[in-house]
């Protein structure tokens, strides 16, 4: 089963499985996102989220993160057992930033109602491996946040609309990393739940970066998916 535990400067997440675990989120994410150019306007949305699910494949290869855990002892408690064994359970991990979490938790609703039209039978299991690893992303929120934030998001977690990530601005996405990121420890946890209302919603913020981003694609001549953000990234942070 998949899981998620901060990391611990608060700047993401570290997302753990087996090698099956990783696997099957990888492959419900790809078939739920579609191919190439087969739902207008989330193009752009597409790239971002398969970004992650490269990042699946290669922990999954052993090219992330290792865990060894003792087999009979439980995950999450180290303490070592009376138990003779040298053999080991292994999982595998990778960071992932809060904004980007958020993000890709919000924008698989849009998703799995696009391709239901693709479902063989109403038993399909790939929204319900969706929604099981979105259940794991509402669950490690409402522990970072606490109860009295979490109650005060509850309602964005809830679509305004299927369809309201169609031709967003995913360069917002990376506004918000770099905030996130210049804070210190401290001020990233006050800010997860301020993050999640920022994604959840487009604000004054977004309107004005989008704008940004069209007038740079306009001047350049391009689409707006080939323009980068115009602000760096921190070059060194704690995770």
């Amino acid at each position: 089963m998949i899981w998620l535990e901060n990391t611990p400067n608060y700047a993401g997440v570290y997302l753990s499985g087996d090698q099956n675990d990783l696997a099957s989120l990888n492959e419900a994410i790809n078939l739920v996102v579609g191919e190439e150019g087969e739902y207008p306007g989330y193009e752009h949305v597409r790239l971002r989220i398969l970004g992650l699910c490269d990042e699946l494949y290669k922990a999954a290869m052993g090219d992330r993160e290792v865990i060894l855990v003792p087999i009979f002892q439980e995950r999450g408690n180290m303490s070592v057992l009376p138990v003779d064994s040298t053999r080991n359970n292994v999982y595998f991990q990778v960071r992932v930033t809060w904004p980007d979490l958020l993000f890709l938790g919000f924008v698989l609703n849009d998703f799995i109602e696009l391709s239901a039209k693709h479902r063989q039978h109403f038993w399909d299991s790939t929204p319900a491996r969706i929604r099981q690893f979105q259940s794991v992303i509402g669950e490690c929120l409402e522990n970072t946040v606490g109860e009295h934030k979490f109650r005060l998001l509850k309602g964005s977690l809830t679509p305004n609309y299927i369809g309201y990530y169609e031709n967003y601005v995913t360069q917002y996405i990376d506004y918000l990393n770099i905030e996130f990121l210049k804070m210190d420890k401290d001020k990233r946890l006050a800010h997860v739940s301020i993050a999640a209302k920022r994604v959840a919603n487009r604000d004054s913020k977004y309107v004005k970066i989008k704008g940004r981003i069209e007038m740079l694609a306009m001047q350049e001549g391009v689409s707006l998916s080939t323009i980068e953000y115009p602000g760096s990234y921190p070059e060194e942070f704690e995770w």
